[in-house]
């Protein structure tokens, strides 16, 4: 993953798009990924059961989702330090490593990997740091909203249900897991909306400004115009250019 992320960083001119070169390889995994475990529980209606377990290929994608928060801290020690916060960064790369560790361990990758489809709004905020002409404040908005609202609430409920807790060994731990994460869900997607209305209202702004511009100089040359006697640009009539 760190060769591939040497191998691509030369297309990037910025430190920060940089930064993100991980993240966008990582959600794109995962994303894709997660499909087969969220076709079982979709087209079965929510029928937890249906889930199939297929233990070894989820536990390949959750140590695969180690292996890329390692990278991304190990890289950003190197290349991009002051892009890895505390808080998002060394905490929740650290703690995703050993929950994913001990799901693992409880047989309960199947579970993390349905819900990895949550990473799809990650690759396309990650996307358009890396190219800029790609982003969409409101397809990321809504698919922000689809997965990690409405999804996120569908497996809670799942997870809450006799047949989730039977899934989990007995445990509610996996419903506990989703209702911690949820309020953070919550405040990035309000975040994410306040700053998709603040880039709306700047681009209107942005888009009305040569009108302005215009507007104003025209009123500055009638003024001009009319000074002399006070009289009306629009009263004037036809004025040859010689008494102006």
């Amino acid at each position: 993953m760190i060769l591939l992320y040497h191998a691509l960083q030369t297309r990037y001119s910025t430190h920060k798009q940089r930064s993100w070169i991980i993240t966008t390889l990582s959600s794109a995994t995962m994303s894709l990924c997660s499909a087969p475990f969220v076709f079982d529980v979709l087209f079965s209606r929510g029928d937890i059961t249906a889930l199939q377990p297929r233990l070894d290929l989820a536990a390949l994608i959750c140590r695969t989702f180690q292996g890329f928060l390692l990278a991304d801290l190990v890289a950003g020690c190197r290349y991009y330090r002051r892009h890895i916060t505390i808080g998002w960064g060394w905490i929740h790369h650290s703690a995703y490593i050993v929950l994913l560790h001990y799901m693992i361990q409880r047989g309960w990758a199947p579970g993390f990997c349905l819900c990895a489809v949550m990473e799809l709004p990650t690759f396309q905020l990650s996307l358009s740091f890396l190219h800029p002409r790609l982003r969409h404040d409101l397809l990321f908005c809504a698919s922000f909203f689809a997965t990690r609202i409405i999804f996120h609430l569908f497996v809670f409920g799942i997870f809450c249900s006799p047949a989730g807790v039977s899934l989990a060994q007995g445990s509610r731990l996996p419903a506990t897991f989703l209702a911690l994460a949820f309020p953070g869900h919550l405040v990035w997607f309000a975040q994410s909306v306040r700053g998709a209305i603040r880039r709306r209202h700047r681009s209107v702004r942005k888009r009305d400004m040569p009108r302005a511009a215009f507007l104003n100089q025209a009123l500055v040359c009638a003024t001009l115009v009319s000074v002399d006697d006070m009289t009306p640009l629009w009263e004037r009539g036809n004025m040859p250019i010689s008494t102006m």
